[in-house]
């Protein structure tokens, strides 16, 4: 059977988080350890899925493999959806040349899924929220493209100034733009750079996963909310 290497970050006061490097992308959730394994079988498959889609640049674990935990790092409070901080080991590895254009496969084939979404989203549902204290639909977009800077300037800052973006969809573009000019020009000394910033360490490994893990992420609510939206929007209809 084909294995899986898995590395969890767990919290002291509950919820993990699953994430992989080779091939980059799982990612599976829960409550506590046993909760995010139990998704991790259905998460291998949707990855390998994915893997296929965009021609398969790392080989694939297959759709039901053995899932080996590989490293387990625990921090203080809870670790929920969107709430993570931890380095693993393998984070701390200097990036290989020939592992760029591979990642950056994976990351345009994950954003092509996002820009799908945009015949699907009607101008009404930008500004709904599935709770009153969550983000608009809007706000997560711009969250995304926000945050894919902000891990950037985890390593450089020097990033230079964008054009103002006309709208959310061309505030996207524009940032992954930048993501992939950074990474295309990394040099070596770049590829193994660590740095520490409030107590969190960063490498070049950690920003990639970190922005495939965000986008991921945000895919994910947005696709939600939007089913939340439309399905009200059948039922006011049945009325």
């Amino acid at each position: 059977m084909a294995q899986l290497k898995v590395f969890a970050e767990t919290g002291a006061d509950g919820g993990c988080l699953l994430f992989t490097f080779e091939p980059p992308g799982m990612l599976a959730r829960g409550n506590s350890v046993e909760e995010a394994l139990g998704q991790a079988s259905s998460a291998a498959s949707r990855l390998d899925t994915f893997l296929a889609e965009c021609g398969r640049p790392y080989p694939g674990a297959g759709p039901s493999p053995e899932i080996l935990v590989a490293e387990t790092v625990k921090r203080r409070g809870k670790v929920a959806n969107g709430n993570t901080s931890v380095s693993f080991q393998k984070d701390k590895e200097p990036l290989e040349a020939e592992e760029i254009p591979r990642f950056l496969t994976v990351l345009a084939h994950q954003r092509k899924e996002l820009l799908d979404l945009k015949a699907e989203i009607p101008q009404e549902t930008y500004g709904f929220k599935f709770l009153p204290h969550r983000k608009t639909i809007e706000e997560q977009l711009k969250h995304i493209a926000a945050c894919e800077r902000w891990y950037l300037s985890r390593l450089w800052t020097d990033l230079p100034r964008l054009p103002r973006a006309k709208d959310v969809w061309e505030k996207l573009a524009l940032n992954r733009e930048l993501v992939e000019q950074v990474m295309q020009d990394l040099t070596p000394e770049d590829r193994a750079r660590v740095v520490g910033i409030e107590g969190e360490v960063w490498t070049c490994r950690k920003v990639l996963r970190r922005l495939m893990y965000h986008e991921r992420f945000h895919i994910d609510t947005t696709k939600r909310d939007l089913s939340m939206f439309l399905s009200g929007c059948r039922n006011d209809s049945e009325k």
